[in-house]
């Protein structure tokens, strides 16, 4: 539970807002309709233009939802450049056993 300063930093923490909005990009760019994304993870249609419209953060369940729908998997972005993200992403793959062959070893 958060409580205190802490919940008022989360509040204000708006970088949810930034994964929103590249994926509707990315949507757009696949031509799913709010609908057919409703449809896949059974919500309704407006639960999923909300999220497009920024008007609430999505809890992390149904930012997921949306994006297996649309066939597409999360990011990150490390701000100081100090870690390998795809490095970071190939070994988790694997660990998930999603990788056949380590990103590593070719």
């Amino acid at each position: 539970m958060i409580i205190g300063k802490n919940k008022n930093k989360m509040k204000n923490n708006n970088n949810w807002k930034i994964q929103i909005a590249v994926l509707e990009q990315i949507v757009k760019q696949k031509g799913f309709t709010h609908q057919e994304i409703a449809d896949k993870i059974e919500v309704k249609r407006q639960s999923v233009s909300r999220v497009f419209s920024l008007s609430f953060a999505p809890s992390l369940k149904l930012f997921n939802l949306i994006c297996s729908a649309v066939g597409v998997n999360l990011f990150f972005e490390d701000k100081e450049s100090k870690t390998d993200l795809n490095k970071a992403f190939e070994d988790a793959m694997i660990e998930l056993g999603r990788r056949k062959e380590s990103f590593k070893d070719n």
